[in-house]
């Protein structure tokens, strides 16, 4: 059995005995958010996209990873291991692709590491494609909701990340916030931003490289 393989079993085995690090948490209501949080609003996309067939999902798989990316993330920058031990997993945001997120968040910055998605799991399969990170996300304690932006990952049939574009989706982001949360509420933007030091994984295959990540700003103001 490769190393691989068996840290996934190792990870679907803590889901089962419920030790699994927990992602951050969908958010349904503005009142469920603490003092010492904030809801972080964005989005993933694949151009083109996720196709049917080019996910294979078999078996008994313990939890929803269908059109989903785990985005890795963590206080500090760093390189996205290449074989993710269990611990990298906690406070991922199990994103969905072509689909606004609004997910639970501590108010202290961070850096989003990279991203992983399952391409063929069960049985003795494992295929994952990996996407490049290194983008600090800037929150502040005064924060109840931040928009950061959609992340764009260009990619040919082979799964090579042939550019990686921070897309400013400002408005159409606010107005769905505003349907679900109530014109009351004010979602400010931060656009999520490269770090200075790109940060590639260690002894990964060519689609973790990382090109360049290009800011696409709407000249709408922050708020």
């Amino acid at each position: 059995m490769t190393a691989p393989l068996r840290a996934i079993l190792v990870l679907l085995g803590a889901a089962l005995a419920g030790c699994v690090p927990a992602p951050r948490e969908s958010v349904s209501s503005m009142s469920s958010i603490g003092g010492s949080e904030i809801m972080l609003v964005g989005r993933v996309e694949l151009d083109p996209p996720l196709r049917k067939g080019e996910q294979k999902i078999r078996g008994i798989v313990i939890g929803n990873i269908e059109n989903r990316m785990f985005l890795i993330t963590d206080e500090q920058a760093r390189p996205l291991p290449r074989d993710l031990a269990l611990k990298d997993y906690a406070g991922r945001i199990e994103a969905p692709i072509g689909e606004t997120f609004f997910v639970r968040s501590g108010s202290k910055p961070f850096y989003i590491l990279g991203g992983m998605l399952f391409l063929d799991i069960g049985g003795n399969a494992l295929d994952r494609a990996y996407f490049p990170g290194g983008l600090r996300v800037t929150v502040n304690p005064e924060d109840r909701a931040v928009y950061i932006g959609t992340l764009r990952y260009h990619r040919d049939e082979f799964w090579k990340i042939t550019r990686v574009v921070i897309v400013d989706d400002y408005a159409a982001a606010n107005a769905e916030f505003t349907a679900r949360f109530g014109s009351q509420q004010v979602l400010r933007k931060a656009m999520m931003q490269p770090v200075k030091r790109p940060y590639v994984a260690r002894a990964a295959p060519a689609p973790a490289i990382l090109p360049s990540v290009i800011a696409d700003s709407s000249p709408l103001p922050e708020r």
